[in-house]
C-alpha cells in the first residue's frame, strides 16, 4: 500500500469512528523550505479550528507492521487529546486592536522560501527572511500560529511598518530568550527524556567546548532571539569576546566566543554537515556562520 492508497483507508477506517457530519480529509501543507506535508484534517460540527495530523510519521508505523486499526485508534487518541472543546471568536483575529497583541516574528532562510515569499510580508536580512505571525491562544495552555499574509494587511487596513513595530515590541516579551550552555542543555535532555540516560555515563560534559545554545522559553522559531535588541550584545559584553553565531536550526542558533576571527570555513563546512546529514530540511535555515562584533554591535556574514 502506498501513501496515497494508506491515506484513502485511514479516511475510510476514520469516518465512522466520529459522529456524523464530521469532515475528515487528506490536505498539503506547505512548510519551510519547500517542503510540503500531507495532514489530515478532521473537522467536526461546530467547530471552527481544528488540529493539524501530520501523516508520515503514520505511514512509516504503518510499513513497520502497525495495523490500520492501531494506527486509527492512536489518530483518535491523539485528537481527542488536542481538539477544542468549543469553537474560537474569529474576532481575535479579525479585529486588529486584538490581533495586534500576539503579532510575533521568526527568521527562515530567504532562497529556500522565495516562492513562499511572494504573498508574505518580510523583511531580508542577510540569507534570511524575518516573517510575521499571531500566536493564536488555544485551550488548555495550547497555542497554534496564522502566518501573516498580504490579505491580512489588507483586512486590517494596517500598513507593513505597523506589523514589523508591533512585532518587534512583542516578541521579546512574549518569547523570551534564553541562552544555556551547551553542556547543561545535553544534560538536560538526556535528564528529560528516560531512552537517552543510558547515553549520560558515555559523555564527558566537563570536556565540552564553551558553546552555548540561543533560544527562547518554548524552543520553537527560537533562532529569531539572535535579532532581539541588546541579547548578543549583552552576552558578547558579558564574556569579553566576540561571538560566531551558527544557526544550528531555526528554533535555535550555538553561539561560539572567539577571540579573534578564524576558521570561518571549518565552521562553514560543519554547520553544512549538520545541514546535509542530522537536520530534516524542514528545520534548517542556514549554511552561513554569523559573526557578532561588539565593535560594530550587529551581526555580519
Amino acid at each position: 500500500m502506498n501513501f496515497h492508497e494508506f491515506s484513502k483507508e485511514l479516511i475510510r477506517q476514520l469516518t465512522p469512528m466520529f459522529p456524523e457530519g464530521t469532515e475528515i480529509f487528506i490536505q498539503s501543507m506547505p512548510k519551510n523550505n519547500g517542503v510540503i506535508l500531507e495532514a489530515l484534517i478532521i473537522r467536526e460540527p461546530g467547530i471552527n479550528l481544528s488540529p493539524t495530523i501530520y501523516l508520515e510519521n503514520y505511514f512509516e508505523l504503518y510499513k513497520e507492521g502497525t495495523s490500520m486499526d492501531e494506527i486509527c485508534h492512536i489518530i483518535c487518541e491523539f485528537f481527542m487529546e488536542v481538539r477544542l472543546n468549543h469553537p474560537l471568536d474569529p474576532r481575535f483575529f479579525t479585529d486588529y486592536n486584538r490581533a495586534k497583541e500576539k503579532l510575533v516574528f521568526y527568521v527562515v532562510n530567504y532562497d529556500k522560501n522565495v516562492d513562499r515569499l511572494k504573498d508574505v510580508p518580510h523583511i531580508r536580512f542577510l540569507d534570511l527572511a524575518i516573517l510575521f505571525c499571531c500566536i493564536v491562544q488555544l485551550e488548555n495552555e495550547k497555542t497554534a500560529t496564522i502566518l501573516i499574509h498580504n490579505e491580512h494587511l489588507a483586512m486590517w487596513q494596517v500598513d507593513f511598518s505597523d506589523i514589523k513595530k508591533q512585532a518587534f515590541d512583542n516578541t521579546p516579551r512574549l518569547l523570551p530568550a534564553y541562552i544555556q550552555p551547551i553542556a547543561e542543555a545535553i544534560r538536560d535532555l538526556i535528564e528529560t527524556n528516560p531512552s537517552l540516560h543510558r547515553l549520560l555515563p558515555l559523555i564527558d560534559l566537563d570536556d565540552i567546548p564553551p558553546l552555548y545554545v540561543l533560544t527562547n522559553e518554548t524552543q520553537f522559531h527560537g533562532a529569531a532571539c539572535m535579532l532581539y535588541p541588546s541579547v548578543l550584545e549583552e552576552f558578547s559584553e558579558s564574556i569579553g569576546m566576540d561571538l560566531y553565531v551558527l544557526p544550528s536550526s531555526i528554533h535555535e542558533v550555538i553561539l561560539l566566543p572567539v577571540s579573534s576571527r578564524c576558521a570561518d570555513d571549518e565552521l562553514s563546512a560543519l554547520v553544512q554537515s549538520v545541514n546535509r546529514d542530522q537536520l530534516p530540511t524542514m528545520h534548517q535555515l542556514s549554511d552561513s556562520v554569523y559573526y557578532y562584533s561588539r565593535e560594530l554591535h550587529g551581526l555580519a556574514l
